[in-house]
Formats: C-alpha cells, sequence, structure tokens
C-alpha cells in the first residue's frame, strides 16, 4: 500500500507528530501490531502499552485458578481485585500479576488459544478499557488491539489497522515462536488464527473491525522495516491534513454575507452573557466543507454552539416542525437552516445538505436526532454516515455541557462548555465500501460519532466533574423517556 498515493502528499512533507499524541493501532493476530507498535514508541518517544498482554495476563491467571473462561463476571471479578502492571522496557513490557512478573508465561500456545474468549466477554472489556484509557489519556502512548482507534481512543492522533493474508500471519506467528525455542506446527497455527478471527471479529462486545477514520495497511508483503516506516508515516497524515486548515479568522469574516455577521456577533454576546468556555479549535479551525456532528440536549444548543463558528457559511439541519409557524420558518431560512422529516429518509433535505457541503459551506447536525438525556449521548442515527458516504466530507465533532444549567456569568449547576474534538478524516471508507454494505457502514461511522462524543464528555467531567444537578437530571429525563415508551409502546 502506498501511503503517499493515499495522503496525496509526498512524505518529505509531512508535519511532525504533534506532543502527547496518541497512537492507536488495531489488526488480527498475527499481523505485527505489537513488533510495529514497539518501533513506533522508539521512533517517537512515546511509551509502549501492550494490551495484548493485558488480556493474556488475565488469561494467564485464569488457566491458573481454574476459573471459568465462559463466565465473564468471574473473570471481570478476578481481574478486579487483581494489580495488572506493564513496566515498558527496550524489549517487550514486563508484565506483572500481583506482583509476579508473567512476561513470559503469557506467551505460551495454551495462552494464545484461550485468550480471544477471555477477551470477548463484556464485562472484562469495560474494565479493561477503563484501565487502558486512564494509561492513555495522560497522552504520549502507542496502543495495540483489536478495538483501540474505535472503542478505548477515539480520538486517537493516528489510527491504523494493520492486516495481512493468513499465510503471511502463520509465517510470522512461527518465526516469533522459534525466537522463544518453541515448535509448533504451521496447521496447528493456522487453525488457531482462523480460529481467533472469527471469535475476534463476532464477539458481542467491542469486535475486531476497521474504524471509518483508520489507514488500512496490509503488510503481507511488506518486511518489518517496510511496515514500520509505512506506519510512521501514517501516523504523520492526520497533523498533515490538519496543518491544511484555514486559520486566517479575519480573512474569513470578510468573506461572510452582512446577516451571518450580525447572526454570530449576537450569538458570541450571548454566551458571553452566559459565561461559555470553549474548549479545543484554537483559531476557529474548521475546513470548509465539514459536518459539525455535535450533541444534543437542550433548544439552546444550536446559538450556543453557533457562538463559537464566526466562520464560513454554515447550513444547519433542523426538523421540520419548526418552520411551521411562517415567521420562524422565515428566520430559519435566513440563517440558511435546511428543514429535515424526522420520519423515514428526507431524500430532498440529504441532497440540500450534500450540495452544501460540495459548495464549501460546512454543515451543522445533530446526529442523535432528537433531544438526549444529560449525560447520555446516543444513540447516533444513520442520517450522519448516508451524508458522510454521500460527501466524503470530513467530521468535527462538537460536545456540549450545560445548556441546560445556564446562569447569567456562568453556573455551578453544571459549566456551560463547548468542547471541539479532532477533525475526523475518512479514511478507512474505501477499504469499508468493498467489504460491507452501506447501511452497516452508517453503523459504524454513527457508532464512532457516539463513542467520540462520550469520550469528549469523560474529559470534560475530568476537567469538571459532574454535578449532583447534572446526574439527577438525566436520571429524570431517562425516567420521563422510559414512561413515554411504555405509553406509546407498552414497553421501555
Amino acid at each position: 500500500m502506498d501511503l503517499v498515493t493515499l495522503a496525496g502528499l509526498p512524505s518529505s512533507e509531512l508535519a511532525p507528530l504533534p506532543p502527547g499524541a496518541v497512537i492507536a493501532i488495531d489488526g488480527p493476530a498475527g499481523s505485527g501490531k505489537s513488533t510495529t507498535a514497539r518501533y513506533l514508541a522508539n521512533h517517537f518517544g512515546l511509551l509502549y502499552i501492550d494490551t495484548g498482554a493485558m488480556y493474556r495476563a488475565l488469561t494467564l491467571a485464569a488457566l491458573r485458578s481454574g476459573c471459568d473462561l465462559q463466565d465473564g463476571s468471574a473473570l471481570a471479578s478476578l481481574l478486579a481485585d487483581s494489580r495488572l502492571d506493564l513496566v515498558p522496557g527496550d524489549g517487550e513490557a514486563t508484565v506483572r500479576w500481583n506482583g509476579l512478573d508473567v512476561s513470559s508465561a503469557i506467551r505460551t500456545p495454551e495462552v494464545e488459544a484461550a485468550v480471544s474468549l477471555v477477551s470477548s466477554h463484556a464485562p472484562v472489556r469495560v474494565e479493561m478499557v477503563r484501565r487502558q484509557q486512564e494509561m492513555g489519556r495522560r497522552g504520549g502512548v502507542v496502543m495495540e488491539g483489536r478495538d483501540i482507534g474505535s472503542v478505548v481512543f477515539p480520538l486517537a492522533t493516528a489510527k491504523i489497522f494493520l492486516s495481512a493474508s493468513l499465510e503471511a500471519r502463520v509465517q510470522r506467528r512461527l518465526r516469533q515462536y522459534a525466537q522463544r525455542g518453541q515448535e509448533l506446527p504451521a496447521e496447528r497455527i493456522r487453525d488457531d488464527l482462523v480460529a481467533r478471527d472469527k471469535l475476534d471479529s463476532e464477539r458481542e462486545a467491542s469486535p475486531l473491525t476497521i474504524s471509518p477514520d483508520a489507514i488500512v495497511i496490509d503488510s503481507s508483503a511488506m518486511n518489518v522495516r517496510q511496515q514500520n516506516e509505512a506506519c510512521a508515516r501514517a501516523c504523520r497524515l492526520n497533523p498533515t491534513l490538519d496543518r491544511t486548515l484555514d486559520r486566517d479568522l479575519a480573512a474569513s469574516r470578510l468573506e461572510l454575507p452582512w446577516h451571518y455577521r450580525l447572526a454570530f456577533s449576537v450569538m458570541k454576546g450571548l454566551a458571553r452573557f452566559y459565561g461559555l468556555r470553549q474548549v479545543g479549535n484554537e483559531g476557529c479551525a474548521l475546513p470548509r466543507g465539514c459536518i459539525v456532528a455535535v450533541n444534543h440536549i437542550s433548544l439552546w444548543d444550536p446559538p450556543l454552539v453557533g457562538s463559537t463558528f464566526m466562520r464560513h457559511r454554515v447550513n444547519t439541519l433542523a426538523k421540520a416542525e419548526l418552520f411551521r409557524p411562517r415567521p420562524m420558518g422565515t428566520f430559519f431560512r435566513w440563517l440558511d437552516t435546511i428543514p429535515i422529516r424526522r420520519r423515514g429518509f428526507d431524500q430532498e433535505a440529504f441532497q440540500a445538505a450534500a450540495a452544501s457541503l460540495a459548495a464549501g459551506n460546512n454543515l451543522l447536525i445533530f446526529p442523535e436526532g432528537t433531544r438526549r438525556p444529560v449525560g447520555h449521548p446516543g444513540p447516533v442515527r444513520n442520517g450522519l454516515g448516508i451524508l458522510v458516504q454521500n460527501s466524503g466530507a470530513p467530521m468535527q465533532p462538537v460536545f456540549i455541557r450545560g445548556s441546560y444549567g445556564r446562569m447569567p456569568m456562568g453556573s455551578t449547576l453544571s459549566p456551560l462548555e463547548v468542547s471541539y474534538g479532532p477533525v475526523v478524516w475518512w479514511h478507512g471508507l474505501p477499504t469499508l465500501r468493498k467489504q460491507l454494505a452501506p447501511k452497516e457502514i452508517s453503523r459504524r461511522i454513527a457508532g464512532l460519532c457516539e463513542t467520540i462524543f462520550k469520550e469528549l464528555q469523560a474529559e470534560s467531567f475530568a476537567r469538571h466533574p459532574q454535578t449532583d444537578f447534572e446526574r439527577d437530571l438525566g436520571q429524570r429525563q431517562i425516567a420521563h423517556l422510559e414512561a413515554r415508551s411504555r405509553k406509546v409502546f407498552g414497553h421501555a
């Protein structure tokens, strides 16, 4: 795979990796993830976190203790009651389980054959993901596994899906075992890899998937050096694309029609009155033709989020019901709002949205489709995936918090904050189009967006812990939704 062709950029002009970068590498067993992850950690001066070793350590402990590998709750309890440490080294990380070095013991065929079953249990993955996110949120890490880019670090600086043919992976496994002084028949390794591929891809909890924004690299015909160098260049693609973003705020304002400048000024004054704090997006660096995807908790979300734009024309998808009173409909159309029917597929609205993006405008959408309980973002509907597939437009994820508890000059009930995540570039779409139906691709795009919302919320809670007001309000809203569902459908 020629990454230079994929990026449209010569290697010599690739931007450097930013400080505190997070690199996520996913792929099937035997694809060389660990080897490349260690190389990238050394190459960029980052910390390597071997997630596979974490699952192997739990598998080893379960085998030694006689814990039922089919019992996810028992395995999660075993993990919760134990201390699992990774100590970085020049080669493979030293793995300690309750202080005991198990680095060699976890690399046996017995552990290798059982680890996919252990890692398939949702309770196990929840606890492992929590530990991995704690390690990685400090930044400056390389992590590899099966769901790092899609679940653990949805905001990673670089996401790589490293694949290879089955035969190439068999040969790599043979060499790995030989280096450890172990000899296994090639047929056994092949059977184990096929079984692991099936289990990893079909498990209910965080299956092995290609994240829509991952750079896919097939290393079947590459040697180790070529694979490592290709992945090192891939890590610099997003920073390079981010460098192309237009940061000239003054020039972009001059291009705006007068009514946009007026609307943006009014919204900015409203945000200042309520003490809104903006996180990320320094310089308002939105690329032209970008889908701005925002979570939705209150009717105040559009003007408060809009106060952070201040550049480029913006079309907004809004429910058609808002346009029925003529004065309001005229006002929304004056602001280039596109009405959309929420029942069924509104082809006319999606065509107008795609035309807006093609013209270089930004498109503001609330992909959840309706207001959600505070503190509980998602689910995201498939409309976002339809727009992405039809337009190929990058996505700017935005998370708003506190629009319910707003007070003049700021509120202690719920901090008013608009958080920008990194721009999402859809590198993985060409590969997904070859493998999946459009509806499944839309589902994956929706799932990634929902995970991003949850991560942006987690980062906001880390800055300002969730308040009692937010927690109680969210629970009341959930109870209201459940009651309404029972009334309409007869169940929650």
